[in-house]
């Protein structure tokens, strides 16, 4: 997962709970001093018996739990442009004099776990890799396959963005499994799922193969 598709779902988020006024993504707000524009991940107005309420919301992708200086980091910015209140959004976690910090000085944290945070952007199309835990695994290999017996395969599956990592749902016995690069698995049906740098095929039970020497993978 990217630092830009975190900042993503943290936006989705707040646009799907409900009584939070007006959310806004990605906006630029002047510098009370300087004037020259503050980049905000996500910026929520509550408007109440007349009187407007701001609160800045930053997304914190770090692969390490955050320290005092992002806390204030984050408090600058958040005085710098007038906002009212400060939230951080983090699936790392923060240090204990960072978690003091925030605490004394009113900055909410709010912890997005990376699975959830892939929910949001695409339910059910997106799972973190489980060997690598760098990035997610795409499952935008879908299709349908008629086998030679009159019956069809589905499948839904993708492989992870850095190491290549394979995930396959298999209908015809309904096992879902993890595949390392340049090795294979087969599930209870018989079938042979081989990832590969290029692709994810499969060697079918019957001694076919759902796709041509040429391709290496299916689609």
């Amino acid at each position: 997962m990217t630092w830009q598709e975190y900042q993503e779902s943290v936006a989705r988020l707040y646009e799907q709970t409900e009584g939070f006024g007006k959310v806004r993504r990605n906006v630029y707000i002047p510098d009370r001093i300087t004037g020259e524009p503050r980049q905000i991940d996500v910026l929520i107005e509550m408007s109440e018996r007349g009187h407007t309420l701001k609160i800045l919301v930053d997304a914190k992708y770090h692969a390490k739990p955050l320290d005092v200086t992002v806390i204030e980091g984050v408090l600058s910015l958040s005085d710098a442009v007038g906002t009212n209140k400060a939230v951080i959004v983090t699936a790392s976690g923060l240090t204990e004099p960072a978690k003091k910090k925030a605490e004394i000085l009113g900055c909410d944290i709010r912890i997005l776990a990376l699975e959830d945070a892939l929910d949001l952007i695409v339910p059910d199309k997106w799972k973190m890799c489980h060997n690598c835990h760098n990035d997610c695994i795409v499952l935008d290999q879908e299709g349908v396959l008629s086998l030679k017996n009159g019956k069809a395969l589905w499948w839904l599956a993708g492989q992870c963005r850095e190491c290549k990592t394979g995930f396959v749902y298999c209908q015809d016995c309904g096992l879902k499994f993890y595949i390392k690069k340049d090795e294979s698995y087969i599930c209870d049906c018989g079938h042979e799922w081989i990832c590969t740098e290029k692709g994810l095929f499969v060697q079918l039970a019957n001694g076919s193969q759902d796709c041509q020497e040429d391709d290496k993978c299916y689609h």
